[in-house]
């Protein structure tokens, strides 16, 4: 385990010292110091991101499957225009509702949508289940969208981690992570109430500036914690 997360896996392995513990942990509270500031002033906001109960959260998540996130906000407002309530997705014609999904090229996304909006309304009376297990049950709900429920809808202390997450933390930790991985890390190191709020951050971080290819490190407000700056990057080409 300790191989694979490197240093922060200090934060939970009893078996290392106290001084190392302890420099893992100003580490890590200046990261969220640092992140925290910058998402204030740079985060993007996208109207899934406010109070828009299970359902807002679903039909964006669904939408935003290999969809740049500015596409898919046009999208998503227009169709929330038209079908405001959950309801009124299992009351119209699927065609109708497939659409607006064939316009970012994922049709197929339209009818799991509709098959698990419908099954929360008939089998958990309108209710997200705010349960793991229950959550992969429904159709259409992988890994990813169950811990975004989970975090956004349930309040629940779940990290929800994309490609953008796994490259920040990577070269932040100078380890390359798996998903699991860097969710176990952000899981563990941050409270129930940061864990959202960072996460999130996390996200903007790795699409606005922790880029795949030539980074803006420079502008990055993490950079002097980093790895992947502070050693060089040419030495963690694997990152990308």
């Amino acid at each position: 385990m300790r191989a694979i997360i490197g240093f922060l896996v200090d934060l939970w392995v009893d078996s290392f010292n106290s001084d190392a513990a302890g420099l893992a942990f100003e580490r890590l509270r200046k990261l969220r110091e640092k992140i925290l500031n910058w998402f204030k002033r740079h985060g993007r906001r996208f109207p899934w991101r406010g109070e828009v109960g299970w359902y807002g959260v679903l039909v964006a998540e669904f939408m935003l499957i290999r969809t740049r996130s500015e596409v898919a906000e046009k999208l998503f407002e227009e169709f929330i225009r038209i079908y405001p309530k959950p309801e009124l997705i299992c009351s119209s014609n699927p065609e109708d509702v497939t659409k607006y999904f064939r316009k970012i090229g994922l049709p197929t996304r339209a009818k799991r949508l509709i098959d698990t909006v419908c099954t929360i309304l008939s089998e958990y009376s309108g209710e997200v289940p705010c349960d793991y297990r229950k959550l992969r049950e429904l159709p259409g709900v992988g890994d990813y969208i169950a811990r975004v429920l989970l975090s956004r809808v349930c309040g629940k202390h779940y990290a929800f981690v994309d490609s953008n997450i796994i490259r920040v933390l990577s070269r932040f930790s100078g380890k390359l992570l798996s998903t699991m991985e860097a969710a176990q890390i952000l899981e563990k190191a941050f409270t129930s109430e940061d864990l959202t709020t960072i996460n999130v951050a996390l996200l903007d971080l790795g699409s606005l500036v922790c880029k795949p290819k030539k980074p803006y490190c420079l502008e990055c407000p993490i950079n002097e914690l980093c790895q992947y700056y502070v050693t060089s990057q040419t030495s963690f080409q694997y990152f990308n």
